[in-house]
């Protein structure tokens, strides 16, 4: 939500959401009350669309049609087709519409901005840890020659939803193998519900990553590992982590794609991309997916690692 005012001081009031019925009622609400033109995102004549996946200089992007129309409060309207958006998923493309809309405000008032302009800066755009995709030249620093590394700092049960609906469009076939370290104050078991539910996963690393430098919220990965597997168990999905005898045996003779999930801990980053290279060299020539995630932490230290 962002607000904007003109020579008058009349603010012109930008929703992104979609917001609940009845937020959205007192936003509007409380933007009438100061005469301010309301326009959203979310508007039934805005027309966005994901029509589908590519790379582009060497990352994975979505393809989009961003159609902007108008017509209450304020008339303002932009037709973008084709947009490359570096940060993949229904979510992010919303986020791109509210920044086209709010980018159209600013028009509104008097700023010179065009249509290409626009086209750039959303092609242009990035979050570090959020959706980002390493290049494969920083795969090969890692250690990981050949796979798709995706750095995502989702930590909480809705940001793990988000990120599996991109996985599951996206990337619908390819295995999945996750490098999981997380604080100790979040909702283990919730995050490893969604993670496990979305799609099948190969394999789940579970590591330990400092949290703001400290070592006091870390959650050990033996701890990690009890909760996903009651995860696994609340789902009935079949796992076979490093605890059990049949461990090793699978490791070295993986099952195919629908077998059990394996579930193993790691006490560094470092030996969590190397068990994480092994479970995808077992893949042979399929390409897989290794992704990043619960905790911007973790995230931090790989880019960390990546830059020396």
């Amino acid at each position: 939500m962002d607000n904007f005012a003109d020579q008058r001081n009349v603010f012109q009031l930008v929703l992104g959401g979609p917001f609940l019925p009845h937020i959205e009622n007192i936003i509007r609400d409380k933007a009438a009350s100061m005469g301010s033109p309301v326009v959203s995102a979310s508007d039934s004549g805005n027309h966005c669309t994901i029509k589908r996946f590519d790379v582009h200089n060497g990352r994975p992007c979505q393809i989009c049609d961003i159609v902007i129309e108008v017509e209450k409060d304020l008339k303002m309207s932009c037709k973008l087709n084709d947009v490359k958006l570096q940060m993949l998923g229904s979510h992010q493309l919303q986020n791109a519409a509210t920044a086209t809309c709010v980018a159209l405000c600013l028009l509104n008032l008097g700023w010179r901005i065009s249509d290409e302009s626009m086209r750039l800066g959303l092609e242009g755009t990035y979050l570090l840890g959020r959706s980002q995709f390493l290049t494969s030249q920083e795969a090969e620093v890692l250690g990981l020659t050949g796979a798709t590394i995706l750095l995502d700092g989702a930590h909480t049960k809705e940001s793990a939803e988000a990120l599996m609906s991109t996985l599951r469009t996206a990337f619908p076939e390819a295995p999945l193998t996750f490098i999981v370290a997380m604080a100790s104050d979040k909702d283990h078991t919730g995050f490893a519900k969604h993670i496990l539910s979305g799609v099948h996963v190969e394999a789940v690393i579970l590591t330990e990553a400092a949290i703001a430098g400290g070592v006091t919220r870390i959650t050990p990965a033996s701890s990690l590992r009890e909760s996903w597997i009651r995860a696994s168990e609340e789902l009935g999905i079949g796992i076979v982590h490093d605890g059990m005898a049949e461990y090793k045996e699978i490791l070295k003779n993986h099952h195919p794609v629908r077998s059990n999930t394996i579930l193993a801990t790691e006490s560094s980053l470092k030996g969590s991309l190397g068990a994480a290279n092994k479970i995808l060299s077992s893949k042979g020539d399929q390409k897989g997916i290794i992704v990043i995630t619960g905790s911007l932490h973790i995230v931090s230290s790989v880019l960390a690692f990546l830059a020396g």
